[in-house]
C-alpha cells in the first residue's frame, strides 16, 4: 500500500505542475500524454524536493516528504471542486479504444504482456547488479538511514562511495519512496517497470501528433521490445531514465518546431533540465538541444515570421534549464567533486593521443553492438540503412533538426571517449557503449519512423488511421 501511495503522490505533484504549465500557456493535450509526463515530472520534483531539504538542513521523514504532495493534492482538489470547467477544457476527448483494428489490439496486448513480464522479473529479486548497488542503491540506503545526505558526502573518496559526482536523481527518488514503504530492496525495484511503462505511454502520446494511430502503436511496440531497453527496465540504473527524459524532451522540441506552441518548448526545456539530475552525459544532449533550438530560431528569423523569429524561446529554454540544474552544479562545484572517468586535471595531449590511437577498438566494439541482435534485434541496422536510403531528406524540412541533434550528440559522446583519463579506452568502451547507445534508442526510433513513414504507408497500401485529435502531416518531404 505504501508503494501505491508513493506512486500516486508522485503523480499528483507532477500532474499539478504540468497542468499549471498547460493552463498558463493555454495548451491542450490528451490524457495519454498528460498522465505519463506528469509521472516523470513528479519523479523529478520528488528528487528535487529532497535535494532542497539537504540544502536547507531539513531531515528526511515521512512527514517532511509528504508536505509537497499534500500541498499539490490540496491545490488539485480546489481546481476539481471550484474550477472544474477549466480542468475539463484542458484535455482533448479521450477515445483510446474507439475503432481499434485487430493489428492495434495485438500490438497493445504485446506491450501489456511485455510490461507484465518485466514486473514479474523484478519482484522476486532485491537490487543486485554491481552498478545498481554501488551507484544508486547504496547511496539511497545512506540517505534513508541518515535522514538526509550526510555532511561532506560529495567530497567522500571513491573507497567510501562510488562516484560521488554522479547526479542524484535515482538515489533521491528511491529515498523518497523508502519514506513511504520503509527500507525494502524488493519493492523498490518496481519503480523501473513503472518508468518503462510511463515512457512507452508518453512516447505514444507524443508521436501520434506526427503519425497515424496504427503506425504510432507499431513504432512504440518496436521500441518496447528492444531487448536492451526491456533489460534495463529490470535494473535500478539511471541509463534507462536518461533515455526516457532526453527522448521525450527531444520530441517535445520537435513538436515546438512544428506548432510553435510555447508549452511544448517549456516541457522540452524542463525535461532536458531534469535530465542533468539523472546522468552527467545529459550535458551532451542539452548542448545539442540548445544548438538545434538556436538554429531553428535563426532560420525562422530569416523567414521574418514575427514572434517565431524572436529570441524569447531560447531565453525561456536556457532560463528553465539553468533554474533546474543550477543547485546541483553549484553544490558539486563547491564540494570539488571530481569525475574519476574524465578528470580534467589529468587530461594531457599524450593521454588524448593514446585514446585516439585506440579508436579502432572503439569502432570494433561499436559495430559489434550494431550487428548484435541479442541486444538490439536489427534496430541499428535499420536506422543506418534508412539514413543512407533517405540521405536526400536528412537535411530538409523538420527532419533537419533530428539529424542535427543526433549528429551533435554523437560527436559529443565520441569526444567524451577521447577525453577519458581513469583507465584505458577499451575498458570504458567495453563497459559503457551498450548503455550509451540506449540513451540514443528512443530518439533514433523516432528518427527512423519519421524517415520511412510515408513509404511504409504507400508501399503497403495501408490506409493508416489518424489518432483522435491529431492531424497527420508530412514530416520528411518538403513541398
Amino acid at each position: 500500500m505504501g508503494l501505491i501511495i508513493s506512486l500516486l503522490a508522485i503523480g499528483i505533484m507532477g500532474a499539478f505542475f504540468v497542468f499549471t504549465v498547460m493552463r498558463k500557456m493555454r495548451h491542450r493535450c490528451a490524457l495519454s500524454e498528460f498522465l505519463p509526463v506528469s509521472f516523470l515530472a513528479g519523479s523529478a520534483i520528488a528528487a528535487y524536493q529532497l535535494f532542497w531539504y539537504y540544502l536547507a538542513g531539513v531531515k528526511y521523514t515521512l512527514w517532511t516528504v509528504s508536505m509537497a504532495p499534500f500541498v499539490f493534492a490540496a491545490s488539485a482538489v480546489y481546481f476539481l471542486a471550484f474550477r472544474r470547467n477549466t480542468v475539463k477544457g484542458a484535455f482533448l476527448p479521450l477515445k483510446p479504444f474507439k475503432g481499434m483494428i485487430l493489428l492495434e489490439k495485438l500490438l497493445l496486448a504485446g506491450m501489456v504482456l511485455q510490461t507484465a513480464w518485466i514486473v514479474f522479473l523484478v519482484l522476486p529479486l532485491p537490487v543486485h547488479s554491481h552498478d545498481a548497488v554501488a551507484n544508486y542503491a547504496l547511496k539511497a540506503r545512506i540517505f534513508y538511514f541518515n535522514g538526509g545526505i550526510p555532511a561532506g558526502f560529495f567530497s567522500w573518496p571513491e573507497a567510501a562511495v562510488a562516484h560521488p559526482d554522479y547526479p542524484l536523481f535515482l538515489p533521491l527518488l528511491m529515498t523518497w519512496i523508502y519514506e513511504f514503504i520503509g527500507f525494502n530492496d524488493l519493492w523498490i525495484n518496481v519503480i523501473m517497470p513503472v518508468i518503462y511503462a510511463a515512457f512507452l505511454l508518453l512516447f505514444y502520446g507524443l508521436i501520434k501528433n506526427f503519425f497515424s494511430r496504427t503506425y504510432s502503436m507499431l513504432v512504440v511496440f518496436l521500441l518496447a521490445t528492444l531487448p536492451q531497453l526491456a533489460d534495463y527496465a529490470t535494473l535500478i540504473h539511471a541509463d534507462l531514465v536518461l533515455a526516457v527524459f532526453v527522448t521525450c524532451a527531444f520530441i517535445y522540441f520537435m513538436l515546438y518546431v512544428r506548432t510553435m506552441d510555447r508549452a511544448h518548448l517549456a516541457l522540452s526545456s524542463v525535461l532536458f533540465g531534469f535530465s542533468l539530475w539523472v546522468k552527467n552525459e545529459a550535458v551532451v544532449f542539452v548542448s545539442a538541444f540548445v544548438l538545434a533550438l538556436s538554429v531553428f530560431t535563426l532560420r525562422q528569423s530569416g523567414k521574418s515570421r514575427g514572434k517565431a523569429g524572436s529570441t524569447a524561446g531560447i531565453l525561456t529554454a536556457l532560463g528553465l534549464i539553468a533554474v533546474i540544474a543550477a543547485p546541483w552544479f553549484a553544490v558539486k562545484a563547491a564540494a570539488g567533486a571530481v569525475n574519476s572517468d574524465i578528470n580534467l586535471a589529468e587530461l594531457t595531449a599524450a593521454r588524448i593521443w593514446r585514446n585516439v590511437k585506440d579508436i579502432p577498438i572503439l569502432l570494433d566494439l561499436f559495430q559489434q553492438q550494431v550487428f548484435g541482435p541479442k541486444k538490439w534485434n536489427i534496430f541499428w541496422i535499420l536506422v543506418a540503412g534508412c539514413a543512407v536510403w533517405k540521405r536526400k531528406y536528412l537535411w530538409k524540412g523538420e527532419i533537419f533538426y533530428a539529424t542535427l541533434f543526433l549528429l551533435v550528440s554523437s560527436i559529443g559522446y565520441f569526444a567524451g571517449y577521447m577525453c577519458t583519463t581513469g583507465n584505458n579506452l577499451f575498458f570504458y568502451v567495453n563497459t559503457t557503449i551498450s548503455r550509451f547507445m540506449l540513451h540514443f534508442s528512443g530518439i533514433s526510433m523516432f528518427f527512423l519512423a519519421s524517415l520511412v513513414y510515408e513509404d511504409v504507408s504507400k508501399d503497403l497500401g495501408v490506409r493508416w488511421k489518424a489518432a483522435p485529435g491529431c492531424s497527420v502531416q508530412k514530416l520528411v518531404r518538403p513541398k
